[in-house]
């Protein structure tokens, strides 16, 4: 292990010593010994030579090295297995309603640059990073004797690939399954389809979410879910008793909706789809006087870089006042953003502009998160990335 390539970081400033991360970026380093290659594994150690881990190494990032260890140890699948039933027993002690969960979630694991998500006996992996595809032949021995199932299928096709210089890939590294299941969240069903949809099939991180909001008994009456993509909230507000709206702008993911809405055994009546423009299709409901007791606004991230947040915040009080203006009094407004650089501060301040402009109160029924398989790690912020509230809107 000592041979390995070296990397000196500087001594950390007061105001940004980082502590407990992960990442080092490039200009953290003092100095590199022992020609490191592009995904390799690196030592790291202080500029007065104490160790602070293990992990790899990629020049051509912004983030040059991600830390797999506090320790120089070996990196070998007696690592990953070990990571593994970690991670395992913590997700069988918490997730309990469902059979889909995110089984690792990289940083959060200790795993940066991979995600493996469980649908019932079937696998989805990512692999994120040039170190962690580096890594692959070891996460994949690891998963074959810690993560048992019928089938392991490769979606390792999101924009951060790109960024360390590697090409998506997708398809099907060991298969004992068919192409779709069928999982179980609450009452509610979900058809996944490996091949198609967004990630790795579901927006797992909102599952508690779903079933909170529909536990807590939502007023009866009318519900409009936003953004609803493969039914989502929709469905389980019309478990619980409403009707519902939802809107989503593409009709692929409408479609696989209404086959959840079929194989949860909910009526057609009770929860219609309706592809359209979000924005466009609010402002037509408020000018033809529609009014709803429930909404759910989950958008897209709309900030991929800090840069962005002040545009963000933008769209997401355009949303907000039309919600606002869409419900009743007394009426529950459902908000979330799942992106990282707008927090739970923006987020509610944006919140009480629109409450301003339209002359309305709210109070909090609940603070949302993202699921429990979704750990969020103190000492890495990016970890905590999907928030919400559900507000009561009121008169003034």
């Amino acid at each position: 292990m000592s041979a390995r390539p070296t990397v000196v970081l500087r001594r950390p400033s007061r105001t940004n010593p980082r502590f407990g991360h992960p990442w080092i970026y490039r200009s953290q380093i003092l100095d590199l010994s022992g020609h490191p290659s592009p995904g390799g594994l690196v030592r790291a150690v202080s500029e007065k030579g104490h160790a602070v881990g293990v992990g790899y190494y990629n020049p051509a990032s912004e983030i040059a090295v991600r830390l797999l260890a506090r320790e120089d140890v070996p990196v070998d699948e007696a690592f990953f297995r070990s990571r593994f039933r970690r991670a395992e027993a913590f997700r069988r002690r918490f997730v309990t309603d469902s059979n889909a969960w995110r089984a690792v979630s990289s940083e959060a694991d200790g795993l940066p640059g991979l995600v493996i998500d469980r649908y019932d006996e079937t696998l989805v992996v990512q692999f994120l990073t040039l170190g962690m595809e580096n890594l692959r032949p070891l996460v994949l021995e690891a998963i074959a004797a810690e993560l048992p199932s019928r089938g392991l299928y490769e979606r390792s096709d999101a924009p951060t690939r790109r960024f360390e210089g590697l090409e998506p890939r997708t398809g099907w590294i060991r298969r004992d399954c068919g192409d779709s299941v069928v999982v179980r969240e609450g009452d509610i069903r979900y058809k996944v389809r490996f091949e198609a949809g967004h990630k790795t099939g579901l927006y797992l991180d909102q599952r508690e979410n779903r079933l909170a909001l529909a536990a807590l008994g939502p007023p009866k009456g009318e519900a409009l879910d936003v953004f609803c993509y493969e039914g989502g909230f929709g469905l389980h507000l019309a478990r619980a008793g409403m009707r519902v709206s939802a809107i989503d702008q593409q009709e692929e993911a409408l479609a696989a909706a209404a086959e959840n809405r079929s194989l949860s055994g909910i009526p057609e009546g009770s929860l219609r789809f309706k592809a359209a423009n979000a924005f466009d299709e609010m402002k037509d409901l408020e000018r033809s006087g529609a009014r709803f007791d429930v909404v759910v606004l989950d958008p897209p991230s709309f900030v991929r870089h800090k840069s962005a947040v002040e545009s963000a915040l933008t769209g997401y009080k355009e949303l907000l006042l039309r919600a606002m203006r869409l419900l009743n009094d007394g009426g529950w407004l459902a908000v979330f953003s799942c992106s990282f650089h707008v927090d739970d501060v923006l987020l509610m301040r944006t919140c009480l502009d629109a409450a301003h402009d339209v002359r309305r109160s709210m109070r909090v029924l609940k603070f949302l998160r993202q699921s429990a398989d979704h750990p969020i790690d103190p000492f890495i912020p990016e970890t905590y990335y999907l928030k919400g509230f559900l507000l009561e809107m009121r008169p003034l």
